[in-house]
């Protein structure tokens, strides 16, 4: 009870001084700015078993649309749907085999039956710059590209396999800022509802509700508390370490944490990027606990990754209307006790725009992906495999474009 009202004056705290700025009398349209992309992406798997059919698969992996403005000075509002199967219920990215789906729901719009999803909702308090309150539905501060890189900003189409270890997107409050007093200083932390509200994470499966009205109004005491420090020296380099603690009740932990520390950025056309993220207390998973010999009551898992570009426009080797780009990406994601599963990414990026790159481009990708341990044990000849969000089991071939505003 102490804690509980301790975290309602903190955050009243920041609200209350929200007053004074919010008495402007100015009726300026500050907003909203309607916003979206789509990404409408074919692939074709190579290498499943004898049983499978294979062939091209179409689909929206990511289809975006929302609203963001300013509703006083000092407080800001963030709005976006999805209607791609990444962010619907019926997308099943922990077994990318069934109904003919690839992980991250590419596909899963050809099957139907599904509604949009509301991916963000927030709000965002700024009485002072170095000490803002965000609440609402948005991404936990945990990954460097996961929380500082946009889905239609991304170097490769998938992001990387990390993403099953994050507590993602969960509703709460956090205090945060970007740069603080020009320092290169950024921070956030915050406390969020028990369960991630992205599926197939390893936080996605905790228990919100006590025993409150209808189990609405009332939680259980339990949280996902995340938070993240980072330092920016700009474009060249951002390096951030960050992690996250929750529970998984009622499924044989109640002690879930992870942590992550990662690096990005460029000069010159090249650019850079490389993490580490681990989970302990990890529930089993259908694919963790392939090897009968070792079945603790949880896993840890891990990832590491790293990848490199070269933007042949920014390097003045080709003129504006042939801005393209060249990456690759090792991504490696390991089960304790269980094995591994790597994807080595080579990709090839074209900007229709130098001056606007990601309103409209193609993004043409070949993930390889090998096996090891008894986690290769699910990738048998008479079957297909599983893979943790944004990996594939098997050789990959994607082609993706984009348009947005």
């Amino acid at each position: 009870m102490k804690k509980n009202l301790v975290a309602l004056a903190v955050a009243a705290a920041f609200v209350v001084p929200g007053v004074a700025f919010a008495a402007d009398t100015s009726n300026a349209d500050t907003g909203p700015v309607v916003f979206g992309y789509a990404q409408i992406t074919g692939a074709q798997q190579f290498g499943t078993g004898p049983g499978s059919s294979n062939g091209l698969i179409f689909g929206g992996n990511r289809v975006r649309l929302g609203f963001k403005g300013e509703a006083v000075p000092g407080v800001t509002y963030y709005i976006q749907g999805a209607y791609d199967e990444a962010g619907l219920g019926n997308a099943n990215a922990l077994f990318p085999h069934s109904g003919g789906l690839l992980n991250n729901g590419l596909g899963g719009n050809v099957i139907g039956g599904a509604q949009a999803q509301l991916m963000d909702a927030w709000i965002n308090f700024a009485p002072v710059p170095f000490a803002q309150l965000e609440v609402g539905k948005f991404k936990t501060p945990e990954g460097l590209e996961y929380t500082g890189t946009a889905g239609n900003e991304l170097m490769f189409i998938y992001r990387n396999m990390n993403q099953s270890l994050l507590p993602g997107r969960s509703a709460g409050a956090m205090l945060h800022a970007d740069d603080v007093m020009g320092t290169g200083i950024g921070y956030a932390v915050g406390m969020f509802d028990n369960t991630s509200l992205d599926n197939y994470t390893v936080f996605s499966n905790g228990n919100t509700f006590g025993g409150g009205q209808s189990g609405l109004l009332n939680g259980n005491g339990k949280y996902i508390v995340s938070g993240m420090l980072k330092y920016s020296m700009g474009p060249l380099l951002t390096a951030e370490l960050s992690g996250s603690m929750g529970t998984a009740t009622g499924r044989g932990t109640d002690n879930l944490t992870s942590w992550n520390v990662g690096v990005q950025g460029g000069m010159m056309g090249i650019h850079y990027g490389a993490g580490f993220t681990k989970a302990s207390g990890v529930p089993a998973w259908s694919y963790l606990n392939t090897n009968p010999s070792y079945a603790p009551v949880t896993y840890s898992a891990t990832d590491w990754h790293a990848e490199l570009a070269a933007n042949l426009y920014e390097m003045t080797l080709t003129p504006d209307w042939l801005d393209v780009e060249a990456a690759a990406r090792y991504d490696q994601y390991a089960v304790h006790g269980q094995g591994t599963l790597g994807n080595a990414t080579v990709g090839l990026n074209y900007y229709v725009n130098p001056n606007n790159p990601h309103a409209a481009e193609v993004q043409l990708n070949y993930i390889l992906a090998t096996r090891g341990g008894s986690i290769n044990n699910v990738y048998g000849t008479s079957s297909n495999g599983i893979a943790p969000i944004n990996g594939v089991a098997y050789n990959t071939l994607m082609l993706q474009f984009q348009a947005g505003f």
